[in-house]
């Protein structure tokens, strides 16, 4: 069993119209109103089939006066640019997005609840994304619905092409999200960036339709964050289920992770130490990792400064798993490998691991 590197050991052990218009419910002094509009789509060109599509500007129009609440739903075909600004409640349901369109959910009023129901789908094409992003603060996020990215058209082109993050979750402060299924995607899972305060739970992630092709398909990725709590998912993947280039006081407990790369602490590295570079106080506890390449993992870069402290691992368990704890200050972000000579200019100091189990090594 290699339970360490050989490069570095240093571990202690809605009524809304079936074109896709925006339907707006505003209940206004105990009248309640219902506002239709139409939206734009930029033009969209396929790789291999190139189609464009244009309709007339969004714009959400409210009644004059006191407007206590406004229940809007999207469904049937997204429409690039519909403005959700002014809605308190957002429902997405059974939605379609066009390829390369993201569903822009930003601009919501603070205390907004978004919840997913049905099935929403995404178009293919080759690009960057995110297919889905989130901006606010006291937000609840939430629903039984699945977002599916259409992975299996991706995935059959191998990890070398352009592909989309799938739900990039950017500036939510003290906000949850919670409760609905991603499955397909064609890339990184949750990109989350720069949020404070913020509980991800009771969550399913899962490309096992893609199991041994969907590469890179990361559960979380971390960076630039604090006080972000991860417990209670559930991630079928084929890379690092969890993955933190920086971040502080973060803790990921009770989380089933399959067939993954494990919980992975870097890549780090960086010009400075810095925001972007450091992670410091993380606790993972009581995790369940099972099938996969690495039970928990420290990734430093060659040549580049940053620092990892302050972290625990405690009582976790590791099953039928190739190589139970790894850490590596040799990684070449350039050559996608390992090199052999620990270079990183990272610090490593104060990781201990706490009571943890293996059960069996994968062969």
């Amino acid at each position: 069993m290699k339970l360490f590197s050989a490069v570095l050991v240093a571990l202690v052990l809605a009524a809304v119209a079936t074109d896709g218009s925006l339907s707006v419910h505003s209940d206004v002094e105990g009248k309640s109103e219902t506002m239709n509009d139409v939206g734009q789509q930029s033009p969209v060109q396929e790789q291999q089939n190139p189609v464009q599509e244009q309709q007339n500007p969004v714009q959400v129009q409210q009644s004059s006066g006191p407007v206590s609440t406004n229940a809007c739903v999207l469904t049937g075909t997204y429409k690039q640019g519909t403005d959700v600004s002014a809605c308190s409640s957002i429902t997405v349901e059974s939605l379609s997005v066009p390829a390369g369109v993201t569903l822009d959910l930003t601009k919501t009023e603070r205390g907004a609840v978004i919840e997913f129901k049905g099935t929403t789908t995404f178009g293919t094409k080759m690009w960057a994304g995110p297919l889905v992003m989130v901006s606010g603060t006291d937000l609840t996020v939430k629903g039984s619905g699945v977002l599916d990215g259409q992975g299996p058209w991706y995935w059959k082109y191998g990890p070398s092409i352009l592909r989309p993050v799938f739900f990039r979750l950017e500036s939510v402060i003290t906000s949850k999200v919670s409760g609905f299924t991603i499955k397909n995607m064609p890339f990184r899972t949750f990109s989350v960036i720069t949020c404070k305060n913020t509980d991800l739970f009771g969550l399913t992630i899962d490309s096992r339709a893609g199991d041994g092709i969907a590469k890179n398909t990361d559960g979380f990725d971390l960076s630039k964050n604090d006080g972000v709590t991860i417990t209670g998912n559930t991630i079928y993947n084929q890379d690092d289920c969890l993955a933190m280039q920086s971040s502080t006081n973060t803790i990921f407990s009770y989380n089933n992770c399959y067939n993954t790369h494990g919980i992975s602490i870097g890549s780090v590295g960086g010009n400075a130490v810095d925001a972007s570079t450091t992670v410091r106080g993380v606790t993972a506890v009581g995790n369940r990792i099972v099938n996969s390449v690495n039970g928990i993992r420290i990734k430093a870069i060659i040549g580049l400064k940053g620092l990892i402290t302050d972290v625990k691992f405690i009582n976790n368990t590791v099953e039928n798993v190739h190589n139970a704890i790894v850490i590596h200050s040799d990684y070449s972000k350039e050559e996608g490998r390992y090199t052999g000579t620990p270079t990183s200019l990272v610090q490593i100091t104060g990781v201990a691991e706490l009571h943890s189990s293996l059960s069996q090594r994968k062969t």
